[in-house]
C-alpha cells in the first residue's frame, strides 16, 4: 500500500485470484478511490524494520533496461548479472535476465514455471 507521500507502508504480498476475499479486496481497491485511505487508516504498526533494498543493484537493474532499450543487449545483461550478484535473491532480475536469455519460455504462449524453477535450482547449485 502507499501512503499519502507516495510512499510504499506495506509490502506486496502474494495474492491468489481464485481465493474471492483476495479477489474482492483487489476489485475493492481498483474501484474506490477511498479504499486505499482506509486500509492505511486501519493498518496496524509493524515492529519489523522496512525490508531494505539494494540501492545499487536496483540502479544496475534501471540501467540494464535502458541499455535494452537502446539495442544494447550484451551490456544490458552485463548490468543484470552485475545486480543479481548484489542482490541474489532479487526475483525481477531472474526473470529478465532469463526473459531476455530465453524468450521461447515467457513469450511464446503460456509462462513456463516448471522451467524457472528448474533454472534457479541450477543457479543456487553452481557450475
Amino acid at each position: 500500500m502507499i501512503d499519502e507521500a507516495g510512499r510504499l507502508v506495506k509490502a506486496p504480498f502474494n495474492v491468489n485470484v481464485k481465493n474471492q476475499k483476495h479477489l474482492a479486496m483487489l476489485e475493492k481497491w481498483l474501484s474506490d478511490p477511498d479504499y486505499n485511505t482506509e486500509l492505511l487508516h486501519n493498518m496496524k504498526p509493524s515492529n519489523k524494520p522496512p525490508a531494505k533494498t539494494n540501492a545499487e543493484a536496483a540502479a544496475r537493474f534501471q540501467l540494464g533496461l535502458v541499455l535494452l532499450e537502446g539495442g544494447k543487449k550484451k551490456e544490458a545483461m552485463a548490468e543484470w548479472r552485475k545486480a543479481l550478484a548484489l542482490d541474489p535473491k532479487n526475483w525481477i532480475i531472474h526473470k529478465q535476465i532469463w526473459a531476455v536469455e530465453h524468450p521461447d519460455k515467457f513469450y511464446d504462449g503460456s509462462v513456463d514455471y516448471g522451467w524457472q524453477k528448474t533454472q534457479l535450482e541450477a543457479e543456487k547449485s553452481g557450475p
